[in-house]
Formats: structure tokens, sequence, C-alpha cells
């Protein structure tokens, strides 16, 4: 009886060490960043962590930048003028309450040290909702080690910035505005689930996503973030930009602001928004939501604009930081990209840019569609594509686009539960007045004239001689009853004054 005890107790010790060895096993995720069909890009991972990172950011077929971590120890060695010897190797020693920090430059192969300081470490709590991470590495530890590891490389700049991580510098004003643990912990945020989405996107569709444009998106990321081009400036003081509820925007591009002394690539944030009650933000949107924008934002700098290409900003915002579920499918297939390479105007990609933007409020659509209205195909699945779109304008414009479109002896085909919910929205909508049903109309007929008969310039020619959004906005300002609706439909004029 003993023995068979004996026999049970050392087959469970076994399968616990056997389990223990798996949970220690090694993960390794290789990337063909350029598609030249050599790995550019590999992460090593051990419970759960990551334990090194090489990266060729020359694509010359050399590792030029490498991270390992060893117990507490993190090194991290970058050849940056690509001469295949490492100029710059970084030390961090994590202690339980503070990390020392050294940071060498390599002269004559020798080092010298240039700077050692200690600094506190930055405790993490929050919680972190992504795209189903759990698939990827059942949580967002590794992602925000390896990003934590940079927080205590905070050398002083010029002009009050100081380095946040390679790649990104944080203005004063952004901490003075939230508190520092707090925007920093919100930076890290957007970065880590941002990051880890697209990741995990790439590689849950890797086949799609070799050939598609997520590809191209975390190159551009990770050369970005590698710290051997221009880093992107965080800013909170752009006072004199026209707010008007705006939330966030981006240089997309070198733009400069001259007066701050601010040269592109920049991400400028409302400076009326403030650490609130909590750590909820004042004059802004939730902590989460805000995140998201950040990377919207950071995604612009990499050259992608609203309404032309795929529009990735909104897509891998939504994809990666909404837990809207009716909108994730749409926005993940635009952050993945895969569409059609050889077909301008992929029928697939317009419907999944409409089903976001009538789940979400978001203009997307309808840049996207204004944009390039007079290139549209004419068919029934684009029909009910640009009647989604329209779903941001209110249910008085979807009524004219099913009537004049009626008319024409073209309809709307209800081939989705979305749709067929709109329409049923649009059949029982009653105009407040005979001013906003002229307005509804006026604006449905600029739609139809430019898509079907393809004259965008005349349809905005005859409906500015009926209403300019600049009337609709002074309606919309004297809160009456009308003023709702008013702001609805003067947003959208906005968009075919500026892209028709």
């Amino acid at each position: 009886m003993m023995k068979s005890h004996s026999k049970i107790l050392s087959i469970i010790i076994l399968a616990f060490f056997s389990l223990l060895a798996k949970a220690e096993e090694k993960q390794v995720f290789e990337f063909d960043d350029n598609k030249d069909g050599k790995i550019d890009n590999i992460f090593r991972y051990q419970s759960q962590r990551l334990v090194e990172h090489l990266n060729d950011r020359n694509y010359d077929g050399k590792f030029d930048y490498q991270m390992k971590v060893v117990g507490n120890l993190t090194t991290i060695e970058s050849d940056n003028n690509f001469d295949l010897k490492f100029d710059r190797i970084e030390i961090i020693e994590k202690l339980e309450k503070e990390s020392i920090y050294k940071l060498y430059r390599i002269e004559n192969d020798k080092r010298l040290l240039v700077i050692e300081k200690r600094i506190q470490n930055i405790q993490h709590s929050e919680a972190i909702n992504t795209c189903s991470y759990e698939s990827f590495l059942k949580s967002i530890n590794s992602l925000d080690d390896l990003i934590s590891d940079f927080d205590p490389i905070l050398l002083k700049l010029n002009n009050g910035f100081y380095e946040f991580t390679p790649g990104v510098q944080i203005h004063k004003s952004c901490l003075e505005n939230f508190g520092d643990d707090n925007f920093e912990t919100l930076m890290r945020n957007s970065l880590d689930k941002g990051m880890s989405c697209l990741s995990e996107l790439g590689t849950n569709n890797k086949e799609t996503g070799a050939k598609a444009e997520i590809a191209n998106i975390i190159n551009l990321l990770n050369i970005q973030l590698s710290g051997k081009v221009k880093p992107t400036s965080v800013i909170c003081h752009q006072n004199d930009y026209s707010w008007q509820g705006t939330i966030a925007n981006a240089s997309v591009g070198n733009n400069k602001l001259k007066n701050l002394g601010v040269d592109g690539p920049y991400v400028s944030l409302n400076p009326k928004m403030k650490s609130g009650f909590l750590n909820s933000i004042k004059n802004g949107p939730p902590r989460d939501e805000l995140e998201g924008i950040v990377f919207h934002e950071l995604l612009h700098n990499l050259g992608y604009r609203h309404g032309h290409g795929i529009d990735v900003s909104y897509g891998c915002e939504v994809c990666c930081f909404s837990d809207k579920k009716s909108a994730k499918v749409a926005a993940c297939n635009i952050c993945l990209g895969g569409y059609d390479p050889k077909n301008e105007i992929d029928p697939n990609y317009l419907r999944d840019m409409a089903t976001l933007s009538s789940e979400t409020g978001l203009v997307s659509a309808e840049l996207f569609i204004y944009k390039n209205i007079s290139r549209i195909p004419v068919n029934q699945k684009n029909i009910d594509s640009i009647f989604l779109g329209l779903a941001t304008r209110g249910a008085g414009v979807m009524q004219e686009f099913m009537k004049q479109m009626k008319d024409r002896g073209l309809k709307v085909s209800q081939d989705s539960g979305r749709i067929k919910k709109l329409v049923k929205e649009a059949n029982n909508y009653r105009p407040v007045n005979n001013f906003i049903a002229e307005v509804n109309k006026a604006y449905a007929t600029a739609i139809i004239t430019a898509y079907v008969d393809k004259k965008a310039f005349s349809a905005k020619f005859k409906l500015s001689k009926k209403i300019k959004s600049q009337d609709l906005r002074d309606i919309a300002d004297r809160n009456e009853r009308d003023s709702d609706a008013s702001a609805k439909l003067a947003r959208g004029i906005e968009m075919i004054e500026e892209l028709f």
C-alpha cells in the first residue's frame, strides 16, 4: 500500500514538473518586415516575458540592435551608424524599489560612461484590455515589461522635453496637465496595447498579413521606436489651435509649430484636458479611449491619412482599443489591410469602412466616400455601403437617400441586419421642422449627384446655393430644438465643401 501511494506521489510530482517545464518553455516570434526573405525581427519570450529582442533596422542581414534580459539585468546594445560595431550600450539593473541605469558610448573599443542614474520603479496596476491578447501570450506582461524596461531612460532634452522611450519624447506640459505617473502610464498603455494588438493580428493572420498593410505598419512602428529616426514629440500646450471639441491632432509629416519650437513629427493633445477625480480626465474622453486616440495620431505620423489609401488610423484604433464588438470585425479587417491591391475601390474595404462608421459614429467612411465619390462604381454593394456611411448624418439624410435613389430606379437592398435596422429608423423618421427637412433633401441630392451622376463639383456648387456649413453652425450654437440636427448636418456639409 505504501509503494502504491509512493508511486502515485511520484507520478504527481513528475506531472507537476512537466507542467512547470512547459510554462517555462520559450516562445519565439520571427518577422520579415521588408519581405526580402530574411528575418529582420526576433522576439524571444520565456514565461510570458520578453528576454531577447534582435532587430536588423537597416535590412543588411546583420542585427544592429539587441536587447537581452538575464534576471534583473537588461542589456541593450545598438549600432546606430550601421558600421557593424555597437556604439551604444545601456545597462539597466532592476532592484526592488529602484533601477540603476547606465549609458555607455563606445569609442576605440572602450566603454565610456555617459550617464548613471537611479530611477524609482513605476508600478503598473491598471488592467489592460486588448484584442483578445489571451490567445497571443495570455497576458500583456511581456510587452509591458519591454517598454517598462525603457522607463529609466529619462534623458533631459532641450525645450522642456525628455525621452520617454526611443522614438518618443514628452513635453513637460503633459506632465503638468495629467501628472507624471498618470501621463506616463497613459502613454505606456497606448504603446503596449497598440503594439501587442498589431502583433497578435499579424500572427493570427500570417498568410494574409504577409501581403497586407499590417506588415508595413509594424515595420514603420519598429523603425520609429528603434530611436534611429527623429522622435515623435507629444505636447499638451498648443493653445492657439482651434480645438472646437477636437481631442488631438498630428503633424502628418514634418509640419512645424514654430511658436512652440516644435518640429514634426508631433502629437498634440487638447491643453484643456487635465487629470480629474480618481484619475478621470476633465474635458476629455475616458482614459482607455484617449489611449486609442494617441495611438491613432501616432499612426498619422507614419504617413497614414484619412481618405487616402487604407484608413488604418481609425481601423487600428477601434480594433485595438474599443470594446464595441459590433465594430471590431470590420475595424480589424481595416487594420490588417488585406484588400485587393488591383482594385482601387475594393467594395469589401468600402463595406468595412461603412460598417465601422455606422457602429461607432466615426466619420472615417464619409471621408473616404466623399474624397473618392466620383470613382466609386455604382453597384448594389456600394449603394448599400454608402447608405451605411450616411448613418452619422442621421435618419433624415438616409430617408432622403432612399427616396431619391428609388426615383432613379435604384434601391438599398437591406443585405445585412445593420442595414435593415437603419432602414427602419429612416422610414420612421420625422424632421423637427421644415428647414431641417429641406437640408436633409439637399444633402442627399448632393451625394447622389456626385455618386450616380459623377458630378461632384456641380453637386457641391448647388448645395452651397441652398445652405452652407457655417449657417448650420450658427443655428447649432443657439441651442434650439433643431440645434442637434443642424450640428450633424454642418459637419457633413463641411466635409462635402472640403472634399468634393
